[in-house]
């Protein structure tokens, strides 16, 4: 019978959180650690993880630095960025599914900026990683998107640095982006949204270069309806690691019963893409693949 566990999870900075794991009798499944979108707990993913398991693949889903179990709430004297949720905590996640799973292959993904920051993960440390599923996921580079978002990530990139100094935070739940999020979190995804680059502030890893050389098999799935996410997004993504890497499925209503799938609604319906997740896991991919 599955199974729902909780790990208990100490970064090395000390900081501590916790990770859903959905688990199957099968321990040495594949395991897929999804990391959520900005501002979003794991609990909200856990319909995506039971339909996951129904498909033979674990989920675990941590809560991220700052919201949920986390033991830091971000403020003037508690700030991050990138570099420790992708180098600390993501780091110290890894080797604890690995413990308690030994014989269970690692996926890395995300959602929206948790499969960019599960991206990064799997390109600086990709031994032990048996590849990256991204649901949702793109750069939020200024001109992968409309005019009109366009001015909308422009608005937030600005909003952000006032904030800063001001507030010693993004107050992500008043301008409806994110929750109460760290400065330095949002400095780096500025950076992303103006130069289109991968440089977290105080990181000694070149995440541009480690993307190009990436080898692990990388999947994305994408929906027409999305605009936070849109199809030029991911491909910008996408076209920073090796050619022929990544496999991107775009879909349409065509491909969702009809339905108009969008940045977060897939969430609320995973059986729509839990089947193709767990194919590409497996290693079994459709023809129009």
């Amino acid at each position: 019978m599955a199974e729902t566990q909780t790990l208990n999870i100490t970064s090395p900075d000390r900081h501590q959180f916790d990770a859903t794991l959905y688990a199957t009798d099968d321990r040495s499944a594949p395991v897929l650690i999804f990391l959520s979108a900005l501002g979003t707990p794991a609990r909200v993913y856990g319909r995506f993880g039971r339909e996951m398991i129904n498909h033979g693949v674990q989920v675990c889903a941590p809560d991220w630095r700052g919201i949920g179990s986390s033991s830091i709430r971000a403020g003037r004297s508690s700030d991050f960025g990138y570099r420790h949720l992708i180098e600390f905590d993501l780091t110290a996640l890894i080797e604890a599914v690995r413990q308690r799973l030994p014989a269970a292959p690692i996926w890395l993904g995300g959602h929206s900026l948790g499969g960019q920051l599960a991206l990064l993960g799997a390109a600086a440390k990709p031994d032990g990683i048996s590849g990256v599923a991204l649901i949702a996921s793109g750069s939020v580079h200024l001109p992968c998107y409309s005019w009109k978002l366009r001015v909308g990530v422009g608005s937030l990139v600005v909003l952000s640095s006032i904030a800063r100094p001001v507030l010693g935070y993004f107050p992500g739940g008043r301008v409806g982006f994110g929750g109460r999020e760290a400065a330095g979190l949002m400095r780096d995804w500025s950076r992303v949204a103006l130069t289109g680059k991968y440089r977290p502030d105080g990181s000694d890893i070149d995440y541009e270069n480690s993307m190009r050389s990436l080898k692990l098999p990388v999947f994305a799935l994408t929906f027409d309806a999305d605009h936070w996410s849109p199809n030029l997004a991911a491909q910008a993504l996408l076209n920073k690691l090796p050619n022929n890497t990544a496999i991107h499925w775009h879909w349409d209503e065509s491909d969702t019963q009809g339905i108009a799938v969008d940045h977060y609604s897939w969430i609320k319906q995973p059986s729509l893409v839990a089947p193709a997740i767990s194919r590409h896991i497996f290693g079994v991919r459709s023809p129009e693949a």
